[in-house]
């Protein structure tokens, strides 16, 4: 954390600060002063990782500041994927779980060209997941760009805001415990799950860009209307395809 050439900021008023703390042996750290508000510029230097972790969960705007702004946040990608595969199986589970696949001893192929057909629905979901997401981001990135231009700050790099929409989804976590004791996924677990990644990705947003809500009310759902007309269009291709193939 003490990198040189790396910048910090204060969690508490986002003022850049040269450091976080002080090391003057391997068991002795004096935690950074912010010269402007006077708070320990980064609390979480010091806390446990489980810690934070709970604070992510409660939407703790510092938290995310910690994360996104003040440390190196080096396996993003891992979680990326992970959420992805995630969101992936829950979908692909609500679309398939009224479907049941009847084994006829007569004719065994049916039943393994049914399986062939799910596995590809399930790699089409996950290709279409990605594409959502992807666009979602990019749609974030040029709101921010047009907002540093605006307030002649210094831009946000495409990187970064994908590192911050991929900590704002961990919520898709909370599909978990239906995959773990094999609870069926419904419609409501969705909504709730939605709204709940809402909330954190206004507040991710909010705590990197330190932009007014109402800036961030936009830029998300301008996102999320996005890469919901997309899904529709996707969906509309299938369809005429069906129909006309």
């Amino acid at each position: 954390m003490t990198e040189e050439g790396k910048e910090y900021i204060c969690i508490n008023c986002g003022r850049p600060v040269k450091n976080l703390y002080k090391k003057y042996s391997d068991t002795v750290l004096k935690l950074t002063e912010c010269d402007v508000c006077n708070s320990i510029a980064d609390k979480y230097v010091e806390y446990d990782t489980v810690v934070i972790i709970i604070d992510l969960i409660l939407l703790r705007a510092m938290a995310y500041k910690h994360i996104l702004l003040n440390s190196e946040f080096k396996n993003f990608w891992k979680l990326s994927i992970i959420l992805l595969l995630l969101e992936t199986y829950s979908n692909w589970t609500i679309e398939t779980r009224d479907k049941r696949i009847e084994v006829n001893d007569t004719k065994p192929y049916l039943v393994e060209a049914d399986i062939y057909l799910e596995d590809f629905k399930f790699y089409k979901l996950c290709f279409n997941i990605t594409i959502n997401t992807l666009c979602f981001v990019m749609m974030i990135y040029i709101f921010t760009m047009i907002y540093s231009f605006l307030k002649y700050q210094a831009t946000i790099s495409f990187l970064m805001i994908y590192k911050t929409v991929t900590l704002s989804s961990t919520g898709i976590f909370l599909f978990l415990p239906s995959l773990v004791w094999d609870i069926s996924v419904h419609e409501f677990h969705l909504h709730f799950i939605t709204i709940y990644t809402t909330l954190s990705q206004l507040l991710a947003y909010k705590a990197l860009c330190n932009c007014e809500k109402i800036w961030s009310l936009l830029v998300i759902f301008s996102g999320i209307l996005l890469k919901t007309s997309i899904g529709d269009s996707f969906g509309n291709i299938e369809q005429f395809v069906k129909n006309n193939f």
